[in-house]
């Protein structure tokens, strides 16, 4: 199997995307990303909810796949993604911790 890339975008933490980027990097339609920022499943840079910072396309991607995969609703993913950020930051902290613990000799 091949795999071909036409076309690819570099993002840094700093870059600010719309609304409409957003929706059309992800997959998702603009009324569902609406409906997750409501939820509070995605997090806008405005009050206004039409811009967001380049970690929300890793989101917005997931949730899309969930919500094609499994045909999950507004409501359904922001629980499963706060939930997948819940396992996320646990993970770090148990690195962090685990990096803390003395190594043994070899």
């Amino acid at each position: 199997m091949r795999i071909e890339i036409s076309e690819a975008l570099w993002l840094d933490a700093g870059h600010e995307l719309t609304l409409a980027e957003v929706a059309e990097l992800s997959g998702l339609s603009q009324d569902l990303l609406r409906q997750l920022v409501e939820l509070d499943a995605l997090s806008a840079h405005n009050d206004a909810g039409t811009t967001f910072g380049a970690d929300c396309l890793d989101i917005a991607r997931t949730a899309c796949r969930l919500h094609h995969d499994f045909e999950l609703d507004a409501g359904a993913l922001a629980v499963v993604l706060r939930l997948l950020e819940r396992v996320r930051d646990l993970e770090a902290e148990m690195r962090a911790l685990q990096a803390r613990l003395p190594q043994p000799l070899l």
